[in-house]
């Protein structure tokens, strides 16, 4: 975790434009990378730009550029000390495999002249099993995702933030997250027991489907609710093989009750409120690929 705490500058708008053609550039390094070496050393490259931006923010204000011109996973919940932003992105090996990069930015606060912030690095473990829905994770064993969407709640007064995630896995299947976090002591604990299921309290949640193929998992602000589509094998000999696993027109959800997100069978979704979901784009970070929906 790291901390700062500078007092203000007058000279952010002059950085903006090299800045904002910086990032530009950074992110077309990667995503024209034509080999495994050559991809992971853009992706180290966009890593060490991010850390440098953070390092040399001298005031919140600061950050805006980073944040406001972030083309990839670029998520906001929360105001004053309970704010929370996390960049994330990918990069694609040959293999169609994935590596994962984020940052979380937090504890925003302003206190009279000066400005405050910290963030975290999550460093992306290649060997952890992504559809473990019983462990936590630390910084710096996180299993990888694409955040596009943050959701804050509370239990009493202390925030609980839950991410839906795109998990881009390999050719053959594809999958989106939900997980937990809080942080506490300036320490991000990915993965916190706030899922109840008919098997009891799980730490993350995880659709798993034919890499062809797209699922919903949405969040609904007016319901409080988390919007999945129930997946199901093309055919019944199939049971198991998730590659041909794929929507049933059917809907399940998780929704905030009492503390937790209380998983519940066969929610009704408004003709108008599928539209919304199957049209809203998401854009697969994946090249030479089509969009896909949340």
């Amino acid at each position: 975790m790291k901390k700062k705490i500078l007092s203000f500058a007058f000279f952010t708008v002059v950085l903006c434009p090299f800045f904002t053609s910086a990032q530009t550039a950074q992110f077309a390094s990667l995503s024209s990378a034509k080999t495994d070496t050559n991809r992971a050393i853009a992706h180290q490259a966009l890593k060490d730009f991010v850390i440098q931006n953070l390092n040399d923010a001298l005031t919140t204000e600061d950050l805006e550029p980073l944040i406001s011109n972030w083309p990839a996973g670029n998520i906001t919940a929360g105001s004053g000390k309970e704010k929370v932003v996390i960049l994330s992105w990918n990069s694609e090996r040959l293999d169609r495999t994935q590596d994962y990069g984020c940052f979380i930015i937090f504890g925003f606060e302003r206190m009279g002249d000066f400005s405050t912030f910290k963030w975290t690095e999550l460093t992306h473990n290649r060997k952890e099993d992504p559809t473990n829905v019983e462990r936590s994770y630390r910084a710096d064993d996180w299993p990888g995702a694409i955040y596009y969407k943050l959701i804050l709640t509370h239990i009493k007064k202390s925030p609980v933030y839950t991410l839906l995630g795109w998990e881009g896995a390999d050719g053959q299947i594809t999958r989106k997250i939900i997980e937990t976090m809080i942080i506490t002591n300036d320490r991000i604990r990915l993965g916190v027991p706030y899922l109840k299921t008919d098997g009891g309290l799980k730490k993350r949640h995880v659709l798993e489907y034919g890499d062809a193929l797209q699922a919903t998992l949405n969040y609904e602000a007016d319901n409080k609710r988390i919007v999945l589509d129930r997946l199901a094998p093309s055919d019944p000999s199939l049971l198991g093989a998730t590659a041909f696993y794929g929507p049933t027109m059917e809907y399940d959800a998780f929704v905030w009750d009492n503390g937790k997100w209380v998983f519940t069978k066969d929610v009704n979704v408004s003709n108008n409120n599928k539209s919304n979901k199957r049209n809203k784009i998401y854009n697969d970070p994946r090249p030479n690929r089509s969009k896909r929906s949340n």
